[in-house]
């Protein structure tokens, strides 16, 4: 009776804190099990599951314009957004995908190197998809991203005394990589920091001319999650 016993209590360990049951893709892993030594999970905090959130954050945009005259000027400002992906834990190491989509308020109009046109840049929207790794510790996530990135780009140059204006736009695509912290308050909401660069491509606008810029955009981002 008392072997049927130790048997019946090692089964109900390893189907609580072992590996009997794992979970497939991303759905809820326990910390994949993970046990201590005392047959509990070595985590306290499970970062396994979908989630979505609102983010907020001051963003930079740089044109980087090839024309020796910088046509196209840099500019700073508030934006805000939705994010959303979906995360599995296994031990300390959690791993998944997101998605963002961010408004911002990027827009710049100042007088070019040649006195007689105004120039303007500026960008109203950002998302990506990116993956995520981290570092998980009890409540605390520390984590890199990458992943690709995509942006709207407006821009024109305006004869002064005229007021004629050569406008142009464009949709960027380029790469964006960074990192942050979360931290967990209680099971479902979280709080995140986290800090990106996008850099996009090269595009070509017409605006009295031809002007060559390969934008990228920074952002300090601040937000808070809802885990499912």
């Amino acid at each position: 009776m008392a072997s049927l016993t130790g048997v019946l209590l090692t089964a109900l360990v390893m189907s609580n804190c072992g590996y009997a049951d794992q979970p497939f893709a991303f759905t809820k892993s326990n910390c994949d099990s993970a046990c201590d030594s005392l047959g509990g999970h070595e985590c306290v905090y499970d970062w396994s599951g979908p989630y979505v959130g609102l983010h907020s954050a001051w963003s930079f945009l740089d044109p980087q314009s090839e024309a020796l005259n910088h046509v196209q000027n840099s500019s700073n400002g508030f934006a805000g957004g939705i994010h959303g992906g979906i995360n599995r834990q296994k031990g300390h190491a959690v791993f998944g995908v997101e998605m963002d989509y961010t408004l911002t308020d990027l827009d710049n109009v100042s007088p070019c190197f040649n006195p007689a046109y105004n120039c303007a840049a500026s960008s109203n929207w950002n998302a990506s998809v990116r993956g995520r790794l981290g570092f998980a510790y009890d409540r605390f996530l520390f984590f890199g991203t990458a992943g690709y990135a995509f942006a709207d780009y407006h821009g024109y140059t305006q004869l002064v005394a005229t007021a004629t204006k050569f406008a142009d736009d464009a949709t960027l695509t380029g790469g964006t990589y960074g990192g942050g912290i979360e931290y967990a308050v209680s099971r479902n909401l979280r709080l995140r920091s986290e800090y990106r660069f996008s850099n996009f491509s090269e595009e070509t606008l017409n605006y009295d001319r031809g002007y060559t810029v390969s934008p990228n955009i920074q952002s300090v981002n601040f937000g808070a999650t809802v885990a499912f």
